[in-house]
């Protein structure tokens, strides 16, 4: 008990300690604890002029961290974009002559040059000679029977046959006037135009917005130009200034493009549909048929709608990727509507062409005949030793793959064609849907390149000048 009383007795003291020492030093430390009252009130303007809110700012000096201090180097500035090549004008081609290298003496001296032991010219003959076997009595040809490997049902058209067999006939210098194959163009011609319609329409079968609708119509107007500007034929003009009509009256009224059916403010074109219509117009000037210039103009628009890089690649439709076949068909287009072989964008396109992923091969997955026809046009209007290289290539394949041997019996006649399916080629080419007869003139088309039409680049003969193919209308028509 004495030892607890004597503990309390110790804690006391040492709190009555601690207490006097904390009163010290609140009494000393009184002023330097003492705060202004705090002022909750608005400013008034003139306290704001005296400036009695001011406090100066108080300033933090740095502290290092240790980190060396890298020293701020401007940044240089990048380069000037370059200047974007100039647009040219619309303006289509002077097409005088066009087609004078079909004449006999022209068309031998350029194979001369290029077809070195006669490969081509002889694949041409063979094929011109499958063709001729399998025309029906009517005078037409089919895309879908008759053949082995023809084109599947849903994709017939005898107007797209026809026209395919007759520009292959007519790119060769064969008309259906005179000739080796005078009876059988004439025939092809003869059923063009006893199945056209009233308002221009060659397309054989009356099913509105079917895929093959503008195709066989453009390929069948191209067919009946070609005629009329070989030969002046009167009866040929008539129809063929009629589906020229009927081609403008549908092609896209903004855009400028075409498609399956006739376009509207509300409907878009595609590249692929536009080319052939607009090599229709193109070859309605060779004939001499007169075409509003407004056509040209809007099929530029439209081709500025599918082109990227300025114009040196193309796609299908603007949400496209780019492809081979569609920058080739849109590099032709251009051509045709006046861009000069030295501008930049063309020569860009074409150095794309020439790539090596685009050489012709005649491989399972590879193969487009489709694009090879189109590069091999433009390629032939640019000229050189590259041009000869690419179809010195293109024949090689094309010509050893050619069926020389088999039956020419008809229903299983196959000599002189190409077989559709060996191997298979890339999808865009659409042999596998169009068949034999498709494949087979796409094929002679390309190798027929060098001669039927003369490069548009190429110095004009003038003594071809003022004759049927020489018309040279693309001036704007102000009442379309």
């Amino acid at each position: 008990m004495q030892g607890s009383g004597f503990s309390a007795v110790v804690s006391v003291a040492a709190h009555v300690l601690l207490l006097l020492l904390l009163t010290w030093f609140v009494v000393r430390g009184e002023g330097l604890l003492k705060a202004e009252p705090l002022d909750l009130r608005w400013l008034t303007a003139r306290e704001v002029e005296e400036g009695q809110s001011a406090r100066a700012p108080v300033r933090i000096a740095s502290i290092p961290d240790g980190t060396p201090t890298v020293p701020v180097v401007p940044e240089t500035p990048e380069p000037p974009m370059p200047a974007r090549p100039a647009r040219p004008a619309v303006q289509p081609v002077d097409v005088a002559g066009q087609l004078a290298t079909r004449k006999p003496e022209k068309k031998r001296l350029l194979l001369q040059r290029i077809d070195e032991g006669g490969k081509s010219d002889l694949a041409v003959r063979s094929a011109l000679g499958w063709f001729a076997r399998q025309q029906l009595p009517t005078g037409n040809w089919r895309l879908h029977e008759g053949y082995p490997d023809a084109g599947r049902r849903t994709a017939r058209t005898d107007t797209g046959a026809t026209a395919l067999a007759l520009l292959s006939f007519l790119g060769a210098g064969f008309d259906h006037v005179s000739g080796e194959h005078q009876k059988t163009v004439a025939g092809g011609i003869n059923w063009l135009v006893g199945q056209q319609r009233p308002d221009g329409n060659l397309f054989d079968i009356d099913e509105f917005g079917r895929e093959e609708t503008y195709y066989a119509h453009a390929m069948a107007t191209i067919a009946l130009c070609e005629a009329v500007a070989l030969t002046a034929d009167r009866r040929a003009s008539q129809a063929a200034t009629r589906a020229v009509k009927f081609l403008v009256a549908s092609q896209q009224p903004i855009q400028g493009g075409w498609k399956y059916q006739p376009q509207t403010p509300l409907t878009n074109g595609d590249l692929s549909v536009t080319g052939w219509a607009l090599m229709a117009l193109h070859s309605a000037r060779i004939a001499g048929i007169e075409v509003p210039g407004d056509a040209f103009l809007l099929a530029s628009n439209f081709l500025d709608t599918v082109e990227i890089q300025d114009g040196a690649r193309y796609r299908y439709e603007p949400e496209f990727p780019v492809t081979p076949a569609m920058t080739a068909e849109g590099l032709l287009c251009r051509q045709w509507l006046g861009w000069p072989r030295d501008h930049p964008q063309l020569e860009n396109g074409v150095g794309y062409l020439l790539g090596p992923k685009h050489r012709p091969r005649w491989q399972d997955g590879r193969r487009n005949v489709y694009s090879w026809y189109y590069t091999a046009q433009v390629l032939h209007n640019m000229g050189g030793p590259e041009w000869e290289q690419w179809y010195r290539d293109a024949r090689d394949q094309i010509a050893s793959h050619q069926l020389r041997t088999g039956s020419v019996r008809r229903g299983s006649d196959v000599r002189g064609s190409w077989h559709p399916g060996q191997p298979i080629g890339q999808a865009a080419e659409k042999s596998d849907i169009a068949g034999r007869l498709y494949l087979t003139a796409m094929c002679v088309l390309v190798l027929e390149t060098p001669y039927r039409h003369a490069g548009l680049y190429m110095p004009v003969d003038e003594s071809e000048k003022g004759k049927p193919e020489s018309g040279s209308t693309g001036k704007p028509d102000p009442k379309r």
